[in-house]
Formats: structure tokens, sequence, C-alpha cells
């Protein structure tokens, strides 16, 4: 009988079977996607490093435009047609960032990220924004964000220069026929650059396998209290302990 006793025994409870089966495949399942994160940042900053090593080629000749390929433009920004991206911060500071027309000398339009300024945090007045004059050369790295912009929508806006939050180059490319499908995100030492500092990831690999870690984690607690809370293990453990007390 005090071997019966002794034998792990379950009482299962349906409530926390139900809520083992709902919960415990999504805490996996956030776990796996974060790995799998992992690797898809691993694999961009590896793409990176990789074309950034490339020597810079004129963005007029190009026929495909791959991410952080160095390039070089030669013609001129338009004195007036640009965008103040809204709400960028840099170092805690509130600011815009810049996207001209830049017309190159065949005639092309091309969107350049020229980096951040600082802007008047009550929002009343827009910053100056200096413009290099004549014909220049501006160099950078290619840029165009796969991501849908989430917006709650703005008027439309007609005069420049123009402040809204986001910018869609191929809405731009409705309005500029000849625009090329492509930005070209400045360095710090290029013609028209501003504040140039910029980040390839916003979340690293190591803190996606981070927060995997806590997603298993947390699945393998959730499977310990299920355990404890459907079997006798805690009532073994605390009779193998007071016997172990006995003894001593």
């Amino acid at each position: 009988m005090a071997s019966q006793r002794a034998r792990l025994q379950w009482q299962l409870d349906w409530k926390s079977a139900l809520t083992i089966i709902l919960i415990l495949p999504i805490l996996v399942s956030l776990g796996c996607w974060q790995l799998r994160r992992a690797d898809e940042k691993q694999a961009l900053l590896a793409d990176f490093e990789e074309r950034r090593l490339l020597p810079a080629v004129n963005v007029a000749v190009l026929d495909s435009y791959p991410n952080y390929r160095p390039a070089y433009a030669e013609g001129q920004f338009d004195a007036e047609q640009y965008w103040l991206l809204d709400n960028r911060i840099f170092h805690g500071r509130f600011g815009y960032e810049i996207m001209a027309v830049f017309t190159l000398s065949d005639g092309q339009k091309l969107l350049v990220n020229r980096g951040w300024i600082e802007g008047d945090a009550s929002r009343r007045t827009l910053p100056r924004v200096s413009i290099p004059e004549g014909v220049v050369r501006v160099s950078g790295e290619l840029y165009r964000s796969d991501e849908k912009n989430f917006s709650l929508g703005s008027e439309v806006q007609t005069a420049w220069p123009r402040r809204q939050q986001w910018l869609d180059i191929d809405t731009a490319r409705q309005e500029f026929q000849n625009m090329l499908p492509v930005s070209l995100r400045l360095d710090e030492s290029s013609t028209g650059a501003l504040h140039t500092e910029r980040l390839v990831v916003n979340v690293t690999p190591a803190k996606h396998t981070g927060y995997a870690v806590q997603w298993f984690a947390m699945a393998f607690a959730l499977g310990i209290i299920f355990i404890f809370f459907n079997t006798n293990l805690a009532e073994l453990l605390k009779r193998r302990k007071d016997e172990e007390n006995n003894e001593l």
C-alpha cells in the first residue's frame, strides 16, 4: 500500500488541460517565430556586409536595385520639391527625415534620403532645409523598404515642401513618371547629407534569440505547472524530503 502511494499518480483537471492545449502551442510557435526572425536578421546583416564592400556604381546605369548597394548619382536637387517625414526621433530629439527629389543628368528622377534634421517640437514651424545648388554628385546606398507602412490617413497635399508620416515610392512615382523605383540613402560624407546615422536592423539577431528563449522558458514553466497541478508530484517530493530529514 505504501509503495502504491509512493507512485506518481495523475489526477487530470480538464480546465488546466484545456489551458495548456490552447496556450502551449502559442508559446512554442512564438519562440520558433523569433528564431526565424533571428535567422532573417542574420542573413540581412550578412547581405549588408557583403554589398557594402562593392564599389559604388552610377545609379543611372543599373538594371536592378538591390538594397544596400553602394551607388552614386550626378544631377541637381530640386530646390522646392522635398518631403519632411514626420516624427523622427534622433538621440531623443524631435525632427524630420528629408526625402528630396533629385534630377539625374539624363532627366530621370531619384528619391534621395538626405538624413535627419532637427525640428520644432511644438510643430508650429518647419525647419529651414539648405539645398545644394547646381550640378552635384551624391553618394550612398540604395534602399527600398518592403514593409507596408500603416497610416490612419492624411489630407492630400499639393504644396511643397510636404510634411507627412510616410512616403511610398510607388505613390511618388505616380506623380513623377520618370522616377526610379528606389531611393538613395546618402552617407555622411556625401554632398547634401544631413545627420545620416542609421541602423541596418532595429532588433539584433541576439535579441530575437533572447526573446525566443523567454517564450520557450514560459512554455516549459507552463508544462511544469501543469504537471504539479495534475499529479501528486509535489506530495511525493515533500515526502521524500521529510524522509531524508528523518534519516538525519
